[in-house]
C-alpha cells in the first residue's frame, strides 16, 4: 500500500472528494454502481432491494426569493418513488445532522404540489452521507454507520420511516482489507483507500469494483478533471491545516487563559471530588465571597489541591465560553463534560 501523500497520476484519487464520487455515482450509465450504494447501506430501510433508479438535478431551489437554494452531491428516485440524497463531506461541521435535516426538508417541500390540492402524503426520503470527520452520535456510540429515524418516544418500537437520516462515519471504520468480510465493509475501505494503491488489490475483485477503480484511475481524468480535482484536494488540505493550527491557537490561548489565577490546566482533574461542592465554591466565589471564605462555607478541605484545580477549571471554561471557543474544544481542553460547559454562566 502507498503513502496518502501518493501522486494520484500513479494510481486512484480520493474517492470522498466531489468530482471522483460523482464520477462513479452520479452518472446514468454508471448507475449500478449507485445502485449498489445504496442497497448496500439502506437494505435495513427498505421494504424491498432497489433495482433501479433515475438520476434527478441535484439543485433544489428555495421555497421564497429569501430561501437558500441548495444542491446536493446526488439526488435520485427509485421505481417505488422513494427519494434519495447522497451526499459525501469532509470538512468538520458540528450541526451536520441539523443541516442534514434542514436540506430533506427542502427537497420535501420541493416535491410538494403547486397549485392544487395536496395531503402531504409525499414519498420516503432517504439522506445517505458519507462524512469524512468524526460526528459525536453519543456516548459510547462508535458505529460506522448511523440509522436516525422518527419514533413513539412512549412506543419506541413504533417508528416513522418517512424520513430517514443516515450517516456513514468513514474515520471510525479501522478494518483491513483482509477484515472487510462483507460487500459494505470491502466498499468503505474502497472509498477511504482507493487513492493509496498502484494497482485494484485482488479482494476488491468483480464488476463494480472493477468499474469504481476503473473511473477513479487519474490516468483516466480529462486534463480539466485533473485541474479540478486538484484544487479540491488542496482546499481539502487548507481545511485540514486551519482547523490543526485553530485546534492548536484554541488550546495555547486557553492555557493562557487559566495561567492568569495561576492555574494549569493539564493537571488531571480529581474525579473523586464532590463536583457540586466545587460548584457551590464557583458560585459564592463569583458572587464576591473571597475564595478561602467560600470554601470554608461550602465545606471544602483548603489543604487539598484537587479542589483549587477543579474551581480553577471552572473559571478557566467560563472565561474559554465567554469568548466564543467551540463547546467541544472546551471540553476537551479542560475535561468538563459538554452537560457541565452548558450549564455555566457567562453574565456573571
Amino acid at each position: 500500500m502507498e503513502t496518502k501523500d501518493q501522486a494520484p497520476q500513479e494510481g486512484y484519487a480520493d474517492l470522498t472528494l466531489d468530482l471522483p464520487f460523482k464520477k462513479a455515482f452520479a452518472t446514468e450509465e454508471d448507475k449500478d454502481l449507485l445502485i449498489a450504494l445504496l442497497n448496500a447501506f439502506l437494505e435495513k430501510k427498505l421494504k424491498q432491494p432497489i433495482t433501479d433508479v433515475v438520476i434527478k438535478n441535484p439543485y433544489v431551489k428555495g421555497q421564497a426569493v429569501h430561501n437558500r437554494d441548495s444542491i446536493f452531491d446526488i439526488r435520485c428516485q427509485d421505481s417505488q418513488g422513494n427519494r434519495f440524497i447522497v451526499e459525501v463531506q469532509i470538512g468538520r461541521q458540528v450541526h451536520f445532522i441539523k443541516r442534514t435535516l434542514f436540506y430533506i426538508c427542502m427537497a420535501i417541500a420541493n416535491n410538494g404540489v403547486k397549485g392544487g390540492s395536496w395531503d402531504f402524503d409525499y414519498p420516503p426520503v432517504y439522506t445517505l452521507s458519507f462524512l469524512d470527520f468524526d460526528l459525536d452520535f453519543g456516548k459510547n456510540n462508535d458505529d460506522v454507520v448511523q440509522y436516525l429515524s422518527l419514533s413513539n418516544e412512549e412506543h419506541p418500537e413504533i417508528r416513522y420511516n418517512f424520513i430517514n437520516l443516515v450517516f456513514v462515519r468513514l474515520t471510525k471504520f479501522s478494518k483491513s482489507l483482509d477484515e472487510c468480510e462483507t460487500f459494505r465493509d470491502r466498499l468503505i475501505f474502497a472509498l477511504r483507500h482507493a487513492h493509496e494503491f498502484k494497482e485494484r488489490p485482488e479482494q476488491l475483485s468483480g464488476k463494480l469494483f472493477e468499474r469504481l477503480f476503473a473511473i477513479a484511475k487519474f490516468t483516466n481524468f480529462t486534463a480539466e478533471e485533473q485541474s479540478e480535482y486538484w484544487s479540491t484536494m488542496m482546499n481539502k488540505y487548507d481545511q485540514q491545516a486551519a482547523l490543526i493550527s485553530a485546534k492548536k491557537e484554541g488550546v495555547e490561548e486557553g492555557i493562557d487563559i487559566g495561567v492568569d489565577k495561576g492555574i494549569e490546566i493539564g493537571e488531571a482533574r480529581n474525579e473523586a471530588k464532590n463536583q457540586e461542592k466545587l460548584k457551590a465554591v464557583f458560585s459564592l466565589w463569583e458572587s464576591g465571597v473571597p475564595l478561602a471564605e467560600a470554601k470554608l462555607r461550602v465545606g471544602v478541605d483548603l489543604t487539598e489541591r484537587g479542589s483549587e484545580v477543579d474551581i480553577g477549571v471552572l473559571r478557566t471554561a467560563k472565561r474559554m465560553k465567554a469568548k466564543g471557543f467551540n463547546t467541544a474544544l472546551i471540553a476537551e481542553i479542560t475535561g468538563l463534560s459538554e452537560k457541565e460547559i452548558e450549564e455555566l454562566d457567562t453574565c456573571g
